[in-house]
């Protein structure tokens, strides 16, 4: 039987046990931390329950790639998708205005070309281009279409090196259009003069097709995969985090855990961040030129979570995803400096009112809260980096107050009925994203995936030990559903298998 360590019980690292472990692989995933899940984890304030960094699903529509996806994978029966608002699934909050994206990639071109008829034409280019690049992608595809023969089996990122801003002047979209889905970057943290369109097309279409929340939150998804993974005959062992991989002659022979514990492997999967990977192997472990690449290229945003309990339902924001901007004091100076990348993007949602949801057979009322999520560089907490979680210096504590009423600040400006309403706050900084992940610095997606590093070019999954191969977010698409799909795709190359033609062919599936 072949023997699989899975470094990191997070999506990538569960998927993939679950597959392997599908077709006989003695699988044994080794957590660093007290949970599974990763960034999937939740922890809970009094009444409520908050996700670590998961917030939605794309492709969670009817027939969509993630439930055929979840059910390939024996989870789609245990999971519940929660309603949007069909006709504004986002709200794009701009100057004193507002912008309202419906669901479906054909209702949201006919939105946008409603709302500015002059740029119609061009409009609709743009939109003809992101699903180009979804059809060629030969995942994002309707329901039961099988997958073309010539399509890639996996998701190239930006092969033509074009960023959303070149492919939105290429068509001639400018102004209030052109921010608005230039806007939709902020989905993974980018700014659209960086973000490769291929990327781009990527998410956003699959976010326009509907951006779904799970009842119960990212454990809504870890949970089922560590049950399957288990009756499966898989292993998962937490508070066991990795402290060196054993290797001889460029190849793994065991990985050994915090415990002492020497797991012998003939494949060894890892997860993490690429430059926990090459820590855990030593140097010599990478080929020279591809260590100095994990080292030199920077880490993608982190982000700083807020939330707070209220007085009553925010029945104003709905079953919708609302996002604005909103210019952050740096902590050094207190002052407002310039923003980078996709810094500055402010996403908020009232989540207890996607879940109050008795027609569905939802668990009925639940207590009313806030979440916001606001992008920013993990640099912001570099200078507290050494403190530790519970025991951390007031002058952090000091700007996490003050950032948090930066944020409820602007979204009061934008909703002055929710003013008063603000019980308790609770927040999350890079800090506690590098605690729950052993992501370097808190990186919220793994290393850079912009244009200018690793957008065009991203990093193999394969490197100098042949038995060592690479998977999460560094290393392919970001986000819940790339994740996914990156695991597929890894499987499907260690099993000589096309899963992705096994998926293709799941329909029939209903909304629940």
């Amino acid at each position: 039987m072949n023997r699989v360590v899975i470094i990191g019980s997070g999506l990538s690292g569960l998927t993939s046990g679950v597959l392997l472990a599908e077709h006989g692989w003695s699988v044994t995933v080794l957590e660093a931390h007290a949970l599974p899940g990763g960034l999937m984890q939740r922890f809970r304030r009094g009444p409520h329950w908050f996700d670590t960094g998961f917030h939605f699903i794309t492709g969670g529509e009817e027939g969509g790639i993630f439930r055929r996806m979840a059910e390939r994978l024996g989870i789609l029966a245990q999971m519940r998708f929660l309603p949007l608002n069909p006709l504004a699934q986002f709200r794009m909050h701009y100057a004193d205005q507002y912008f309202d994206v419906p669901v479906g990639l054909s209702e949201c071109e006919a939105a946008w070309c409603r709302r500015w008829p002059e740029q119609a034409a061009g409009l609709s280019g743009f939109f003809a281009e992101i699903r180009a690049v979804m059809n060629a992608s030969g995942w994002l595809l309707p329901n039961g279409t099988a997958p073309p023969a010539t399509a890639d089996a996996g998701m190239p990122m930006s092969l033509e090196h074009r960023s959303v801003s070149t492919v939105l002047a290429s068509h001639g979209i400018h102004a209030e259009p052109a921010a608005c889905l230039g806007a939709l970057c902020g989905i993974v943290a980018m700014q659209p003069e960086k973000c490769g369109f291929d990327l781009f097309a990527s998410f956003a279409g699959t976010a326009l097709c509907g951006s779904w929340r799970a009842d119960g939150g990212g454990e809504a998804i870890a949970n089922p995969l560590v049950e399957r993974l288990r009756a499966l005959g898989g292993r998962l062992l937490l508070r066991s985090a990795v402290t060196r991989i054993h290797w001889a002659e460029r190849t793994i022979e065991s990985v050994e855990d915090v415990n002492g514990v020497v797991h012998p492997c003939d494949l060894c999967i890892s997860t993490c961040h690429p430059a926990e990977t090459l820590r855990l192997t030593g140097t010599a472990g990478f080929r020279e030129s591809y260590a100095e690449r994990i080292t030199t290229t920077p880490d993608s945003l982190s982000a700083f979570l807020t939330y707070t309990a209220l007085s009553r339902p925010a029945t104003e924001l709905g079953q919708t995803h609302h996002l604005t901007y909103l210019k952050p004091c740096r902590p050094e100076a207190g002052q407002r400096g310039a923003i980078t990348d996709g810094e500055g993007e402010l996403y908020y949602i009232a989540p207890s009112e996607f879940e109050n949801d008795g027609e569905r057979g939802g668990a009925g009322e639940r207590a009313p809260y806030l979440e916001a999520m606001l992008w920013l560089p993990c640099s912001d907490v570099a200078q507290w980096s050494d403190s530790r979680r519970g025991d951390r210096p007031e002058a952090y504590e000091a700007w996490k107050r003050d950032l948090e009423g930066q944020i409820l600040e602007r979204i009061t400006e934008i909703h002055p009925s929710l003013a008063g309403t603000f019980q308790r706050t609770w927040s999350a900084s890079p800090l506690s994203i590098a605690h729950y992940t052993r992501s370097r610095h808190g990186a919220a997606m793994g290393l850079c995936h912009d244009l200018g590093h690793l957008g065009s070019e991203p990093l193999t999954r394969r490197n100098r030990l042949k038995n060592l191969l690479l998977a999460g977010q560094s290393v392919g698409h970001p986000g819940v559903l790339g994740t996914m799909i990156g695991s597929f795709v890894l499987c499907s190359a260690i099993l000589s298998k096309d899963l992705r033609a096994e998926v293709a062919a799941l329909s029939g599936l209903t909304v629940r």
